[in-house]
């Protein structure tokens, strides 16, 4: 038999094997996807820091991405009834290009690269956090290369000599390392 034809044979004979697979494959995903979502199980003693480094906003809103998602994450644990101190700790580190979501309304405007909405669009949601016991972190580091000042910083945020060194010194704490 020449290698064409095993090649050919042995084509036909795959085919013929595989040819229910995706249907097993679908009735798979769509049995995983009919069960109710997965829930946080571990609800004590998690400590995170979360590294907030990038400038992406949604856009309508003008609210950072990374962090709407520890917002949610908080909105999780708080839904769940786990307290912030008792049971989670959550830290963020504001660096490089994030460090713009830790400014005022005023320092933001004047500060941080147009098109955006008026002031900060993200401070709420950072100050319910805060009020929350959510730790804010500002990178010094990036605050020289930005130009800003203590003055520019939300006041109840904390001034870190150097993100990643805050980030590192976390980790070697117990902190989980997460970036949105």
């Amino acid at each position: 038999m020449s290698n064409k034809l095993k090649l050919a044979v042995l084509a036909v004979t795959a085919l013929i094997m595989f040819q229910d697979m995706p249907s097993v494959f679908a009735q798979e995903i769509s049995a995983e996807n009919t069960m109710p979502p997965l829930q946080i199980v571990n609800q004590t003693g998690i400590k995170v820091v979360v590294q907030i480094n990038h400038a992406d906003i949604i856009p309508k809103n003008g609210i950072s991405k990374q962090v709407m998602a520890v917002k949610n994450l908080y909105d999780q644990y708080t839904a769940l009834g786990m307290k912030p101190g008792k049971d989670y700790e959550i830290v963020l580190v504001f660096r490089a290009d994030g460090a713009q979501f830790l400014l005022t309304d005023e320092a933001y405007d004047l500060k941080v690269p147009q098109p955006h909405p008026k002031g900060n669009s993200s401070m709420a949601m950072i100050e319910v956090m805060q009020k929350g016991g959510v730790k804010m972190y500002e990178c010094g580091t990036a605050m020289k290369l930005k130009g800003y000042e203590v003055k520019d910083i939300l006041p109840s945020s904390r001034i870190v000599v150097s993100g990643i060194g805050a980030i590192i010194d976390l980790e070697k704490s117990g902190y989980l390392m997460v970036t949105p």
